[in-house]
């Protein structure tokens, strides 16, 4: 009973949302905006729960002294302190705004600048141009980057306009074709769970 009741859980929610989704006659009663406020309802719990856990995990590295504890105390203080924020000032009050544009921000920037110069660094250590496929990624690369700093358009005209058709046809074909096989890969995998095919989620993948 610990796997039947939320395989056919799962499968009477799947079959409602394709009804709600593509029956006109369950759209017409509202079904689907009742079904989505469930679905908000049930996204919230599940955060509370995940908050929760993390909450306990990280008071108990604290209460043990683990290694690295003073970095739970400073997660669960700005978790708490921007919940507490949000609840008194909500999200759109310029003193949760601020706090978060001075700290949120500023730490993302940061963050995403380390990660770009190591990117940069694996870049040269990879770009070893021995193949024509190599020289191929090379000179988009090149072209890209040029046409994306202010050096390019000082040097020509032509950096900027071959950086936009790179990034807009072939990127932009390849980019599609990446997501068209996402969604296939997406609908298949909630066919196999929506049908009691996959059954890992329930804690044995038999």
């Amino acid at each position: 009973m610990r796997k039947q009741l939320p395989l056919l859980l799962t499968g009477i929610a799947a079959l409602w949302f394709v009804l709600c989704k593509y029956i006109h006659v369950f759209n017409a009663t509202g079904a689907m905006t009742t079904t989505d406020k469930w679905y908000n309802i049930v996204i919230a719990t599940m955060t509370f729960i995940g908050v929760v856990n993390l909450t306990r995990i990280h008071t108990t590295h604290i209460q043990r002294r683990r290694s690295g504890y003073h970095n739970s105390i400073i997660l669960l203080a700005c978790l708490w302190g921007f919940l507490a924020m949000g609840l008194y000032y909500t999200n759109k009050h310029v003193n949760y705004r601020w706090v978060y544009d001075a700290t949120v921000v500023p730490f993302e920037a940061t963050m995403f600048s380390i990660i770009a110069f190591f990117i940069a660094s694996a870049a040269y250590r990879a770009f070893r141009i021995r193949t024509l496929e190599a020289a191929a990624l090379g000179i988009v690369a090149a072209l890209v980057m040029l046409g994306n700093v202010p050096i390019g358009s000082v040097i020509s005209g032509w950096f900027p306009e071959a950086r936009s058709w790179l990034m807009n046809v072939p990127n932009g074909a390849g980019f599609r074709a990446i997501r068209i096989g996402i969604n296939i890969g997406s609908f298949a995998a909630a066919m196999r769970i929506a049908l009691g095919l996959e059954r890992a989620h329930l804690g044995s993948g038999q």
